[in-house]
């Protein structure tokens, strides 16, 4: 398994735990369990993968394409989803003049991070399992 994949494993491993402690913390602490956006910072740690051992290459050609791929796939589905929600979603729910609340916009952002992590992280999977049966 590449670094890439590693990472990207992680990132959707990071992302579970993230909405699991939110979906359990809604009950209890209400709009408090937004908290729980505050694992994603986890995902700082993700460029571990990544340091150099002696010997040994980290990245190669084919990776850099992949990572970069996976990044405008990501971008690509964020904006769509991002733009959907502005222009669609919150002029249904909250009418055409009406507010949309200050944690709806707060969490807006974080939801974005993790729309642009997850598919990300999806489309480096996905591009590895059309290689070899080891993914390499």
């Amino acid at each position: 398994m590449t670094a890439l994949q590693k990472n990207a494993w992680y990132n959707l491993g990071v992302i579970a735990l993230t909405l699991c402690t939110i979906g359990v913390l809604i009950p209890v602490a209400g709009k408090g369990a937004l908290g729980g956006f505050g694992f994603l910072g986890v995902l700082g740690l993700g460029p571990l993968f990544f340091r150099k051992r002696s010997g040994q290459v980290v990245l190669d050609e084919r990776d850099r394409s992949i990572a970069n791929l996976s990044w405008n796939f990501a971008f690509a589905i964020f904006w769509v989803v991002a733009v959907m929600f502005a222009a669609l979603v919150s002029a249904s729910v909250y009418g055409s003049d009406g507010a949309v609340p200050v944690w709806i916009v707060q969490s807006s952002v974080f939801v974005g991070m993790i729309v642009i992590y997850a598919m990300s992280s999806i489309a480096i999977l996905v591009q590895y399992g059309r290689g070899a049966a080891d993914g390499q």
